[in-house]
């Protein structure tokens, strides 16, 4: 991948940092077991879809970043999505779209749609092996890490529109790319001014809520409503620059 993609750590902590701000207002609500739940699916998804380029983070044992901690389950969820759920929902792209939809970087996986077929796809092995083969219950914390891998890979999806490659959410129907001009290769700082953001919006906005400060019928969504004000923010900001 290029100067201009975003790296392997600046997506989980990003990512991280969203869902914290999106879960923030539900955590007095839910089992703690599905907020880790979440959390790991985010973990997850922040890389997956980085699963269509052969040097991405998800391949490898070492956490990305300066520390390198070795994380050994990443190459697991790594190879099982780029040969059991990429490679499989390309083949239709492939079939209708030829050279357009050929397996590469940044195509049918850095879509709406491909990362929507690929949580679906994840789901489906998760019941068919974890349900009906070893006969683990489908339980709320399943759901949870699937609702989480989505939001991950959206979160991606959002984190590479920032930057000069761009993403095409709509494909196939439509190959524009929603871009911006970050190069985290260089010395841009946004991508981690995003994170501490981000945060502060996570501590915010549970403090409004357990100090009563916004309404009732107002808290599940509060979180998802400021994540998504703070990301326009961010894609507009992110088209300044060099």
């Amino acid at each position: 991948m290029g100067d201009d993609a975003v790296k392997g750590d600046e997506h989980i902590s990003i990512s991280l940092a969203t869902a914290a701000t999106v879960l923030a207002p539900l955590l007095l609500t839910i089992p703690p077991e599905w907020a880790v739940a979440a959390l790991f699916g985010v973990f997850i998804g922040a890389l997956a879809p980085d699963a269509d380029a052969n040097d991405s983070a998800i391949f490898h044992t070492h956490m990305p970043g300066r520390r390198g901690r070795r994380v050994y389950f990443l190459p697991f969820f790594g190879y099982g999505i780029k040969y059991l759920v990429y490679y499989p929902i390309s083949l239709p792209f492939i079939l209708f779209l030829g050279e357009r939809g050929m397996p590469r970087h940044r195509g049918v996986l850095h879509s709406g749609i491909g990362v929507l077929l690929m949580t679906l796809v994840v789901g489906f092995y998760a019941w068919l092996l974890g349900t009906a083969v070893l006969g683990f219950p489908w339980n709320g914390a399943v759901q949870a890490f699937l609702f989480g891998l989505f939001g991950g890979a959206v979160f991606h999806l959002l984190e590479d529109s920032c930057t000069k490659s761009g993403v095409a959410w709509l494909f196939p129907l439509s190959a524009h790319r929603t871009k911006g001009r970050i190069v985290t290769g260089n010395d841009d700082r946004r991508p981690a001014a995003y994170v501490l953001v981000m945060g502060a919006g996570a501590v915010g906005v549970f403090a409004a809520c357990v100090m009563g400060q916004i309404p009732v019928e107002l808290i599940p969504w509060s979180g998802a409503a400021l994540a998504a004000a703070l990301w326009g923010i961010f894609l507009i900001i992110s088209r300044f620059g060099r």
